[in-house]
């Protein structure tokens, strides 16, 4: 299918829209096969990600459209453009690709868009080592009970040896009045 000019700039538009919305990484990926990156949709898939092809001048007008700053590198060779439908899972997002970046080294991460910040690959490796939201949830509420649990511990121990003085003078009581 051939584009046209105006077919571009709409497509730019759209594009440049879902950078504003949504979460967006770039990654080149010459000399990946085409079983490699299925693959790499497929992992992607639960993450709720999408993996895309794009050109780089609709890539850069989009980026323009969107009133972003991207590093220069982001729209060289050829781009791949991975956007993240959920923010609560771009954590899983970064994780995966700089995991099947390891596996398949042809998979170069060039960054990406997080709440309309622009993003080193050192920035999504760093991303990628915080966790999911549940994990972080969970960590929190983890956190949240061991200190509640201390706190009803130093509440109940000045009863606790109370109770435990009192038995202490009933049992010398008794052994008085035997």
């Amino acid at each position: 299918m051939k584009f046209t000019k105006a077919d571009k700039k709409d497509l730019a538009v759209q594009l440049g829209q879902q950078f504003k919305e949504k979460d967006v990484f770039f990654a080149a990926f010459n000399g990946l096969k085409f079983k490699q990156i299925a693959a790499l949709k497929n992992n992607l898939r639960p993450a709720k990600s999408r993996f895309k092809v794009m050109r780089n001048t609709i890539i850069s007008h989009a980026i323009t459209n969107a009133s972003l700053k991207a590093d220069d590198t982001a729209v060289q060779g050829p781009t791949a453009v991975i956007t993240v439908d959920s923010v609560d899972e771009i954590a899983k997002a970064a994780k995966t690709l700089l995991e099947f970046a390891k596996a398949n080294p042809a998979l170069k991460i060039k960054g990406g868009f997080a709440s309309s910040q622009w993003l080193t690959p050192k920035d999504l490796e760093k991303l990628s080592k915080i966790g999911t939201k549940p994990e972080l949830l969970a960590q929190l509420a983890g956190v949240l009970y061991s200190n509640l649990a201390q706190i009803r511990w130093a509440l109940e121990a000045p009863t606790l040896n109370l109770v435990y003085a009192i038995e202490a003078v009933k049992e010398q009581k008794t052994k008085e009045a035997r």
